[in-house]
């Protein structure tokens, strides 16, 4: 599967689905194969190089949540759902098929990959996500979803600032390439929120998570 990959503001719509401002903080949107293993491939892209590499990135997120499933990453509900989930993220971890357009339980989630992809490469994530919706009057509904999450446990502070970010539209996710200065920072741009569980995860487990708040650099 090849990478595709839009640079041109104004004629590429993909820059459309990103409320970033300014949006010429974006480099690039890359899309990557489209076989529904898309967010997986998009992660790859960026720590591997290559999204070929995907089923690699679900092994490495596999040993980072079967290390942490009953404590970072253990949802909060009751012990049948809890169960649940955590088979179900471990057949998605595990699981190798392509396509797999018919199950899309097997696809990266936005409520807890993220966090996962966070923790197994002690790199910053942002997830952002475009939503259309058409109304009953025919009226186009948008909404615009982004949030950040940062490592709980370990991350090298010189890491905070190559955030691997995916964008989500239309069930398809891209990986999001920013610019950056001729000195090579970052270009600076209007930060998404931090995700809801951040703060929740390092009351719950003080003993886990890292001293150091790496959510206090951004």
């Amino acid at each position: 599967m090849t990478v595709t990959t839009y640079r041109n503001i104004k004629k590429d719509v993909v820059f459309r689905y990103l409320n970033v401002e300014p949006i010429t903080a974006v480099a690039a949107f890359h899309s990557v194969g489209a076989d529904r293993n898309c967010g997986f491939r998009a992660v790859s892209f960026d720590v591997n190089q290559d999204q070929a590499k995907w089923i690699t990135v679900k092994a490495d997120m596999l040993k980072t949540y079967l290390k942490y499933k009953d404590t970072l990453f253990k949802v909060v509900d009751t012990d049948v759902v809890v169960q649940f989930e955590e088979q179900r993220m471990i057949k998605r971890l595990q699981s190798t098929k392509s396509p797999c357009l018919d199950d899309l339980h097997l696809w990266f989630s936005t409520f807890i990959c993220p966090q996962i992809v966070a923790d197994t490469y002690e790199r910053p994530v942002i997830m952002y996500c475009y939503v259309e919706n058409c109304l009953k009057t025919g009226e186009k509904r948008i909404n615009y979803e982004s949030q950040w999450y940062v490592p709980l446990i370990n991350m090298q502070l010189a890491d905070s600032s190559k955030p691997i970010t995916l964008l989500l539209a239309f069930s398809h996710f891209y990986y999001v390439e920013f610019s950056h200065t001729p000195k090579g920072r970052m270009k600076k741009f209007n930060k998404p929120v931090l995700n809801m569980d951040h703060q929740r995860l390092r009351n719950d487990y003080p003993n886990l998570c890292n001293p150091t708040d790496y959510s206090v650099l951004f």
